[in-house]
C-alpha cells in the first residue's frame, strides 16, 4: 500500500485539476481523494520518523485554526459560518498538503501544463454558449460559475500561459526562433486574454494587463522581446477602447449613471459599519449576506449618528477580499490575510534569482505570481479567494512551494 500511495496521490490530484473547470461532483470526489491519500502519507511518515515541518506549515496551520477559532465564536451563530470555514479549509489544505508532496521536476512542471490546459474545454464551451447559442447572459467557465468567479479563475490562468511561453524567450539563448510551440503558446495566452475582455469583469481585465506588463518586464527577456510584450499588449489595451468593447462601454454607462464602481462603495459600507459588529473574531466566515439594514442603523445610532440608508447596498457579498477577512473573521482574520499575502510574495522574490536559471523555473514562478497578483490584485474590488478560484491559486502555490524546498539548492 505505502508503494502505491505516492502515485495514487498524484493521480487523485490530476483528475481533480482536470475537473476543476468543468465537473462539480468529479471535482470533489478527487479532491477528497487526494486529501485523504496524502493524510495517509503524513500519518505513515510520523510513524517512521520523518517530522518534517517548516515555515509554510505554521503559516497553513495558523490560517485553518484562527479560521476555526472565527467560526466556533463567529459573531452570527448557526448560520453558515460552517459552509463558508469548509470552503476555506478546502483551498488552504489543497495548497498545504501540496506544498509537502516529493514529485519530481517533470511532475510539477506537468501539472503546471494541466492546470493550464484543462481550461481550455469548459472555457471554449463557455465561448460556445456566450457568443453562439445564446444561452448565457455573460461568458463563464462552466464549473467555476459565475461571471467574476471566471474572470478571477482566468487571470490567473493567463497569466500563468504568459509564463510559459514567456520562459521559453529566455534571453540566455542566443537566438530566439518561433517554434510550434511558442506559437501555440502564443496563441493560447492570446485566447485567455481576448476571453478577459469579452467576460467584461474591469477589475479582472486591468489587474491581467497589469501582471501582463509584470512578467514581461520581470522574466528574462532580450530588451527587445520585452520591448514587443510591452507594446503588444498597450496596443491590444488601445484597440480594446477604440472599437469600443463591450467592457469598455459597460465603463462608459457606468460612469454616466454616476456608478463608476458599480455600487461597491456602498456595500463597502456595509463591511465597514458591519465590522463593528464584532471586531475581534467577526460574524462568521459566508455570513456577510445576513446582514441586514436594521442592523447597520442600530450600529450608527447607537454612536449618536444619523442614519442614510441611501449609502449601503446590498448585493450578497464584500466584493473585497479584505474587508470580506475584517467583517466575517474580524481582526484576527485580516492579520491573517496580510500574513499570508506577505509571506507568499516574500517567498516568490526570495526566490527570483534562482527561479530565472531554467524555464521550468521561471514559469512555476510565474504560475505562483500569477495567482499573487489575482487574488490580491482583484481582491480590492471582489471577493477573490473563493471556491474554484481559491483552490485554482493554492495550486499555483502550493507546487511552487513544494519545488523549491525539495531542488531550490540546485544550481
Amino acid at each position: 500500500m505505502k508503494k502505491i500511495l505516492p502515485t495514487l496521490d498524484l493521480v487523485m490530484l490530476s483528475l481533480m485539476i482536470v475537473s476543476l473547470p468543468s465537473l462539480e461532483a468529479p471535482k470533489n470526489i478527487f479532491l477528497v481523494g487526494f486529501l485523504v491519500t496524502r493524510l495517509i502519507t503524513e500519518v505513515n511518515q510520523f510513524k517512521e520518523g520523518k517530522k518534517l515541518w517548516g515555515g509554510w506549515d505554521s503559516l497553513f496551520a495558523t490560517i485553518v485554526f484562527t479560521a476555526l477559532l472565527t467560526t466556533i465564536f463567529a459573531g452570527f451563530p448557526g448560520l453558515e459560518e460552517w459552509k463558508g470555514y469548509k470552503v476555506l479549509l478546502t483551498a488552504i489544505l489543497t495548497g498545504w498538503f501540496l506544498s509537502r508532496t516529493y514529485y519530481s521536476e517533470n511532475e510539477y512542471q506537468l501539472l503546471f501544463k494541466l492546470i493550464i490546459l484543462s481550461t481550455i474545454p469548459p472555457l471554449v464551451w463557455g465561448l460556445y454558449e456566450y457568443l453562439v447559442i445564446h444561452s448565457r447572459a455573460s461568458l463563464e467557465v462552466h464549473s467555476v460559475g459565475h461571471v467574476n468567479h471566471s474572470a478571477i479563475y482566468l487571470v490567473m490562468i493567463f497569466g500563468a500561459s504568459l509564463a510559459w511561453l514567456l520562459s521559453h524567450l529566455n534571453a540566455k539563448k542566443e537566438k530566439v526562433t518561433l517554434s510550434w510551440q511558442i506559437t501555440l503558446l502564443g496563441i493560447l495566452s492570446l485566447l485567455f486574454f481576448i476571453s478577459l475582455i469579452i467576460g467584461e469583469s474591469r477589475g479582472a481585465f486591468g489587474i491581467a494587463v497589469i501582471l501582463a506588463m509584470m512578467l514581461c518586464l520581470l522574466l528574462p527577456l532580450k530588451k527587445y522581446i520585452k520591448l514587443f510584450g510591452v507594446l503588444f499588449i498597450s496596443s491590444m489595451l488601445i484597440l480594446t477602447v477604440a472599437v469600443n468593447a463591450p467592457i469598455v462601454k459597460k465603463q462608459i454607462i457606468n460612469q454616466e449613471n454616476n456608478n463608476v464602481l458599480s455600487a461597491r462603495d456602498r456595500i463597502w459600507n456595509v463591511s465597514i459599519e458591519a465590522a463593528r459588529f464584532h471586531p475581534l473574531l467577526g460574524i462568521g466566515l459566508s455570513n456577510w449576506h445576513f446582514i441586514n439594514l436594521d442592523q447597520l442603523k442600530k450600529s450608527v445610532e447607537d454612536r449618536g449618528e444619523i442614519f442614510d440608508s441611501r449609502i449601503y447596498s446590498f448585493q450578497g457579498h464584500s466584493h473585497n477580499l479584505y474587508l470580506s477577512a475584517l467583517v466575517e473573521r474580524g481582526i484576527v482574520g485580516l492579520f491573517v490575510t496580510f500574513l499570508f499575502m506577505v509571506a507568499w510574495i516574500r517567498h516568490l522574490i526570495k526566490t527570483f534569482q534562482w527561479a530565472k536559471k531554467s524555464i521550468g523555473r521561471t514559469y512555476l514562478w510565474g504560475g505562483s505570481l500569477s495567482a499573487w497578483v489575482a487574488t490580491f490584485g482583484i481582491g480590492f474590488v471582489n471577493t477573490t479567494f473563493h471556491h474554484e478560484h481559491a483552490i485554482l491559486a493554492c495550486l499555483f502555490l502550493g507546487i511552487y512551494l513544494s519545488y523549491t524546498r525539495l531542488f531550490l539548492k540546485t544550481k
